[in-house]
């Protein structure tokens, strides 16, 4: 399934129109081209910037956006690790209905629902922690951090140059890909 790696998202209210500066996953040479997203600036002019808002999150929701750091990525990481319990009510990848069932018409009309609006807005305003964690452990006497990427850790000194997470379920899924982490931990860094 393809789905769209975004750089950038712009919400221009003075001209009503969306700006998103992405590639294709599965398209090489990756090009990431900055465009206008026609349907989403009709939908700024025909019902505003929260809806516009709405329909992003839902795009990065659903997975047909993904990468970026913004306010969307962190709403993103809010469902999951904040309102996970509420949110599992209408995760399509919990319940993983067939195509034409009824309880994928079900699914459909659950995310359809106000509620499933009102969390995702809940999800929008949430108030990100201030608080960080970074993944620890020992290396002989001294402590190193995990500066984290796609496929692989490396150890550091410097917890200024470490991976911070906000939540700290974020950083244990992290340590739960791979293999060979038992000895690492998920540290506060105001414990530190």
């Amino acid at each position: 399934m393809s789905y769209e790696k975004v750089k950038s998202i712009k919400i221009d209210t003075k001209q009503n129109k969306v700006f998103i500066t992405c590639a294709s996953n599965n398209v090489r040479p990756l090009t990431y081209d900055k465009s206008e997203f026609g349907s989403l600036s009709k939908l700024l002019k025909e019902e505003g910037k929260q809806a516009v808002e709405l329909r992003i999150l839902k795009l990065y929701e659903e997975g047909s956006f993904q990468q970026g750091q913004n306010k969307y990525t962190d709403a993103l990481k809010v469902l999951r690790y904040v309102l996970a319990d509420e949110h599992k009510h209408f995760d399509w990848r919990q319940h993983n209905a067939k195509y034409g069932t009824k309880e994928y018409k079900e699914e459909a009309l659950r995310r359809e629902s106000p509620e499933f609006e009102q969390l995702l807005i809940k999800a929008l305003n949430y108030k990100m922690p201030k608080k960080r964690f970074v993944i620890a452990k020992k290396n002989f006497n001294d402590d190193v951090y995990g500066k984290a990427s796609a496929s692989r850790i490396r150890w550091l000194y410097d917890t200024d140059k470490a991976t911070k997470y906000r939540f700290k379920e974020e950083a244990e899924s992290f340590l739960n890909c791979f293999s060979g982490l038992e000895d690492a931990s998920v540290v506060d860094m105001e414990a530190m």
